[in-house]
């Protein structure tokens, strides 16, 4: 058990669906910061303020950059550990989560008009200011970082330890539905997956929205691209890129990718809402509306799910929305019935290059 993250529960979830399957659901939403991000970065924050203190030459300092739930985990860890914390967000993060991280004794500062130029910022006009004989900075990157993968990869074997205590086996587990932006998540599941030596038993489904499908257009063009703009309400899966580790793990273990519309995702979040008394932003919508329409899931799996079976679903959790949010932009979407936007044009290569591995 980690001071800095909660063991949260694995709970059966009956949703309004036609399937016999059995769903259970990865309660992260009970972290202390509300979303899964207060493993993967608590652990990167914790192991770091560990090294730094037992050396005993300069003291720790957080610095992250985020568009919201990565900042307020690296508060919230923080805040715990009586570390001093520095988070840059950009001018698209709500005020109420400005405010959510401002209120555990974190620096805020608003600057840029997405994630990478908050980051930029940070590194460019924050971290080249420290004193550097004083202050030994731990910068904290919302997904990209195997630190962050270890935390993450630790709901795993808590999944592991509930179904066996349960008496239910592993082999009865035909898939794993989680959101994925950075990759961060999806990264932690599939290492926990190789300890178990599961990773290749277990498929993964990765789920996004249109306008930040950035995991779906990487796979469709065999290569990590990089998005110009994003345009979903998911904004906490509103990454630009992927990481190269997030790539070779889906191209080696052959994940499913599936993208969905915003208007649906949001629907989802208010009948989850409405049905179980429980507020979840849009990213954690996107992997939660598999479990009330199951075709798309066994589209996927490519098989029909029985009554045996058990798919589980990462309800990653987040913070940033009320269910006035969701209501209002909801009705603004039918307000403008705007059609789907094609993002065929939205991408680049990077620059960097990235290992491509072969699919047998």
């Amino acid at each position: 058990m980690s001071i800095v993250y909660n063991k949260t529960p694995l709970l059966r979830q009956f949703f309004p669906n036609k399937s016999f399957a059995q769903f259970f659901l990865k309660y992260e939403c009970l972290q202390p910061s509300g979303s899964f991000k207060s493993r993967g970065i608590g652990n990167l924050i914790l192991k770091n303020a560990i090294r730094i203190q037992k050396d005993g030459k300069r003291s720790p300092q957080v610095f992250a950059s985020s568009g919201g739930n990565a900042g307020f985990a690296a508060a919230t860890a923080c805040q715990r550990l009586s570390l001093p914390c520095t988070v840059v967000v950009p001018i698209a993060t709500k005020e109420r989560m400005v405010e959510k991280i401002r209120n555990t004794g974190a620096l805020v500062i608003v600057n840029g008009a997405y994630w990478k130029e908050a980051d930029t910022f940070l590194k460019t006009n924050v971290l080249n200011k420290i004193n550097s004989q004083v202050v030994e900075p731990i910068y904290v990157h919302p997904f990209d970082n195997p630190d962050i993968w270890e935390g993450h990869s630790s709901m795993v074997d808590e999944i592991f330890q509930d179904l066996k205590s349960q008496r239910i086996s592993m082999n009865k587990v035909k898939g794993i539905v989680c959101s994925v932006g950075g990759g961060g998540l999806y990264n932690g599941i599939i290492q926990g997956l190789e300890r178990y030596n599961l990773a290749d038993k277990i498929p993964i489904v990765g789920v996004e929205t249109n306008g930040c499908h950035v995991f779906n257009t990487s796979l469709r063009m065999g290569q990590p691209v990089q998005f110009r703009k994003i345009t979903s309400v998911a904004t906490s899966l509103g990454t630009a890129v992927i990481s190269n580790q997030t790539f070779e793990y889906a191209r080696k273990y052959n994940t499913k990718s599936i993208v969905i519309e915003d208007k649906d995702v949001i629907e989802t979040c208010l009948k989850y809402t409405h049905q179980f008394n429980m507020v979840v932003e849009p990213a954690c919508g996107a992997a939660l509306h598999l479990g009330y329409h199951t075709e798309i899931l066994e589209e996927a799996l490519g098989t029909k799910l029985a009554a045996d079976d058990i798919v589980i679903i990462i309800a990653c959790g987040g913070s940033s929305n009320t269910v006035q949010d969701l209501e209002e932009t909801l009705a603004n979407m039918k307000k403008q019935n705007s059609p789907v936007i094609e993002m065929t044009d939205n991408f680049i290569f990077p620059e960097r290059t990235a290992t491509i591995l072969k699919t047998a």
